[in-house]
C-alpha cells in the first residue's frame, strides 16, 4: 500500500476510535499506555531483541497489551475498530479492515505458555457466528503442533513470534498467507 494511503488509513482509524471511545476514559487511558509501550519496545536493540520484546510484552497488563496490538495494526495501515468493552465481547476483542480482506475478527492472548487448538476452535466459532471474513489471533506465547495443523483449513492468521515482532518494530505485516 502506498505511504499516502497508509497515513490516511492510520488517521481514519484514530479519528473513528477517538469518537467511539469519547465517553470511555479508561479505554482512552489504555490506548495512551499502549502507545508508550510501543515507543519503549521500538527502542530495544540487538542482541536478543525478539526475546526481550516478548518478555516485556508478557509483563504488560493484558488489556493494555490488547491495545498495543491494536495500535500496532493501526500503525501498519489497517482500519482498527476498537471494542467499547473489554469483557463480554463474544470471543472477539476487536475488528480490523483491510482493503483486500474485508472485516477480520481479532483475538489477543498475552500467554507465556502454549496456545491450544481449543483456543483457535473457539475463535473460529466466534468468527463464523459473528459473520467475519476471517480472523487474526495475536499471541506472545508458543503454538502447539495441533494449532498449526488447524490453521490451513481455517480463516485464521496466527500473529506471533517473528511476525508479531516485525509488526511492532517495523510496522509491517510480512509473510502473511493473505495480502493486505
Amino acid at each position: 500500500m502506498p505511504s499516502f494511503l497508509l497515513v490516511c488509513m492510520r488517521l481514519l482509524s484514530r479519528v473513528v476510535n477517538a469518537a467511539r471511545l469519547a465517553g470511555l476514559p479508561n479505554h482512552r487511558r489504555k490506548v495512551r499506555k499502549s502507545r508508550r509501550v510501543l515507543r519503549v519496545v521500538r527502542h530495544f536493540r540487538e542482541p536478543g531483541l525478539a526475546g526481550r520484546c516478548l518478555r516485556y510484552l508478557r509483563q504488560v497488563d493484558p488489556l493494555v497489551f490488547e491495545e498495543v496490538a491494536m495500535s500496532a495494526l493501526e500503525d501498519a495501515g489497517l482500519l482498527v475498530l476498537r471494542n467499547r468493552r473489554y469483557s463480554g465481547d463474544g470471543g472477539v476483542d476487536w475488528a480490523i479492515w483491510g482493503p483486500k480482506n474485508g472485516w477480520l475478527a481479532v483475538q489477543v492472548k498475552p500467554y507465556s505458555s502454549h496456545i491450544r487448538r481449543g483456543h483457535l476452535l473457539d475463535f473460529d466459532d466466534a468468527i463464523s457466528r459473528l459473520h467475519f471474513q476471517g480472523g487474526v489471533f495475536v499471541q506472545t506465547g508458543r503454538s502447539g503442533a495441533g494449532s498449526y495443523a488447524f490453521l490451513p483449513d481455517s480463516g485464521i492468521i496466527l500473529l506471533n513470534g517473528k511476525r508479531l515482532i516485525t509488526l511492532l518494530l517495523q510496522r509491517k505485516l510480512e509473510h502473511w498467507r493473505t495480502q493486505w
